[in-house]
Order: structure tokens, then C-alpha cells, then sequence
């Protein structure tokens, strides 16, 4: 079986998972600003201009923002929260031990439009799902070392040595092999 998070994680793996859950959906919301300012300014030449002199908010010409350009802001904001989406990936997709596909699909999330909303419910879905099944895994080892320990002590000194000795004598035959 390959290692699973242990108990004392899961409080750690849901905070990062909220972290993750905040930061697809502001990358999301990124990326569509990203996309409508790209359409604004490849299609119909135009750039969001902010507290310029057409208003607070206003659309003027490609290259004549006088303001605040609020079309360049949207593109390095979403640039610099896209790192902070790929850290918050990266911590959850550590602390759960996925394979490395996993942590391609969840740094996709933020480069396709709406993706990121999608892979965030998804991953969301998957990471609580596989957390109540270690929970089960936890809780069934916790239930058969404590059967062991049951058993060990109804054992008497004979019956204790006779067991080492058979033990003993298993270690020794694989070491052999």
C-alpha cells in the first residue's frame, strides 16, 4: 500500500485545501477578466482606462490611457495570483501524495477559462472522499493493533516464548531467501 496521510495531517491537508479552494476561484475570475480585457483590446482595439479624464471607469483607445491602465493591471495581477494558485497546488497535491498528473491537472486549472472552477470542485470532491477512506484505513489499524495488543497479553510466558521462537525462526527463513 502506498503511504497515506496520517490523522495528525488531515488538519493540515483542509487547510490547504481551503487555500486551494480561494485561490482557484480568484484565479478564475482572473482569467475571465484576463480574457475579456484581451478580447477588448485584440478585437475592438480598446483599453479599460481608470479614473481618467472620460471618467472613473472608461474604455479609450489602444495606447492613449492617460490614467491608471487598468487592462495592464488585470494581466500582472492575474500573472502574480497564478504563482499563488501553483504554491496553494503544490501544498495540497504534496500533502496528499497524488502522482505527478495530478499536480499538471490542478496548474492547468488556471490557464484555461473557467477550468479552474471545474478542477476546484473536482479536486474539492476527491480530496474529502479520500480522506474519509484513510479515516476508515486509520481507524481499522487503530481497531487491529489494539486486538493485537488483546491478544499479547492473554498470551502466558510459554505460549509468549513459543511464539518469539516461531518468529525468530520466520526472520531468519526470509533473510535465508
Amino acid at each position: 500500500m502506498a503511504r497515506i496521510p496520517t490523522p495528525t495531517e488531515f488538519p493540515t491537508i483542509r487547510k490547504r485545501l481551503r487555500f486551494y479552494q480561494v485561490t482557484s476561484v480568484i484565479t478564475g475570475v482572473l482569467l475571465l477578466l484576463l480574457v475579456f480585457e484581451m478580447l477588448l483590446k485584440y478585437i475592438w482595439h480598446v483599453e479599460i482606462e481608470l479614473g481618467g479624464p472620460f471618467g472613473f471607469l472608461s474604455l479609450v483607445q489602444e495606447d492613449t490611457v492617460t490614467a491608471i491602465n487598468l487592462s495592464r493591471w488585470i494581466l500582472i495581477v492575474h500573472g502574480w495570483f497564478y504563482v499563488i494558485y501553483l504554491i496553494s497546488c503544490y501544498l495540497l497535491w504534496q500533502k496528499m501524495r497524488w502522482e505527478l498528473g495530478w499536480l499538471l491537472a490542478l496548474a492547468g486549472g488556471g490557464v484555461v477559462p473557467f477550468l479552474s472552477f471545474i478542477t476546484e470542485a473536482l479536486i474539492t470532491r476527491r480530496t474529502k472522499r479520500l480522506l474519509g477512506e484513510y479515516q476508515e484505513i486509520w481507524d481499522e489499524t487503530d481497531d487491529e493493533d489494539a486486538r493485537v495488543a488483546r491478544v499479547e497479553a492473554e498470551l502466558s510466558d510459554e505460549e509468549r516464548a513459543a511464539l518469539d521462537a516461531k518468529v525468530a525462526e520466520e526472520v531468519r527463513r526470509r533473510q535465508e531467501n
